[in-house]
């Protein structure tokens, strides 16, 4: 990295926190929170057909004050593209299934709106305990609830990632003790083919110092959100690739991860499928 980009980056970050800390008060909920609170099931279309070529991998199901947390990765394992949806059932102690809202499960939309053969995708859903019944939830299963055959597009990837660890001296011992306020994710977006991308997404997943993934959540550049960085902007030349920077806030992040503390922060990234606008 060049070190007017470092010093664009860094510029960005504090900025950030400075505008941050004017807006937002104490008691402004994470934004998966406030989401969570909207809580309803994802519909699954009616063109959607049965498919067992769906597979699960880091999957996990965990308690976050007033939330239970699920999340995953999602693999096509079939050969065509794929836009899926993932049918969730949580379960108690001793196996019985638990109630949403009276239903038995739920439907969950995974991020990408197109998977190619062999590709993945994640998804992340807070349910509030309050509309959980029929006892705790301890643990969760999860099948592919249907898929939609979609067109072959430009294929993205962000093999190369890392990140800088921010820390503030802590409140209560700051001579003595450091806290880790945020993590600055970077990562290199590559599109793959010789297909420009219009409309490119990223997902980040958040996996703690346990190794386990906690976290997933689809970001919109085109949104132009402010602890986004990024080398070049619009779209992305078939061949080429960019640079990406995005300041990943504890404050923001569930309960395991504060308390854990992040190992790695990978990234997916997809083509979005903007519907053509209508005559």
């Amino acid at each position: 990295m060049h070190s007017h980009q470092i010093c664009q980056w860094m510029a960005c970050f504090l900025a950030a926190i400075i505008l941050g800390a004017g807006c937002k008060s104490n008691e402004q909920k994470p934004f998966y929170e406030l989401v969570a609170e909207k809580f309803r099931s994802d519909i699954l279309p009616p063109d959607c057909v049965p498919s067992d070529k769906v597979g699960f991998r880091d999957y996990n199901g965990y308690i976050s004050g007033d939330y239970y947390c699920l999340v995953s990765l999602v693999d096509n394992l079939s050969a065509d593209w794929l836009e899926i949806w993932v049918r969730a059932k949580l379960l108690d102690e001793n196996g019985k299934p638990l109630r949403i809202k009276g239903d038995t499960s739920i439907i969950i939309r995974t991020f990408a709106d197109a998977v190619p053969p062999s590709g993945a995708t994640a998804f992340f859903r807070a349910i509030p305990m309050s509309i959980i019944s029929g006892g705790r939830p301890d643990t969760f299963l999860l099948e592919g609830a249907g898929v939609r055959f979609r067109e072959p597009g430009p294929i993205l990837v962000a093999p190369d990632n890392g990140g800088v660890r921010i820390q503030i001296p802590d409140p209560e011992a700051p001579r003595e003790k450091v806290k880790e306020i945020a993590f600055k994710s970077k990562t290199t977006l590559m599109n793959t083919l010789p297909i420009e991308a219009y409309h490119p997404r990223l997902v980040y997943l958040i996996y703690a110092k346990d190794l386990k993934l906690y976290y997933a959540e689809m970001v919109n550049p085109e949104d132009k959100p402010q602890n986004l960085y990024m080398t070049s902007e619009g779209t992305l030349a078939g061949g080429s690739s960019r640079d990406i920077f995005y300041d990943i806030a504890y404050a923001n992040l569930p309960a395991p991860v504060k308390d854990l503390l992040i190992a790695r922060v990978d990234v997916q990234a997809f083509e979005a499928r903007i519907p053509a606008p209508k005559d």
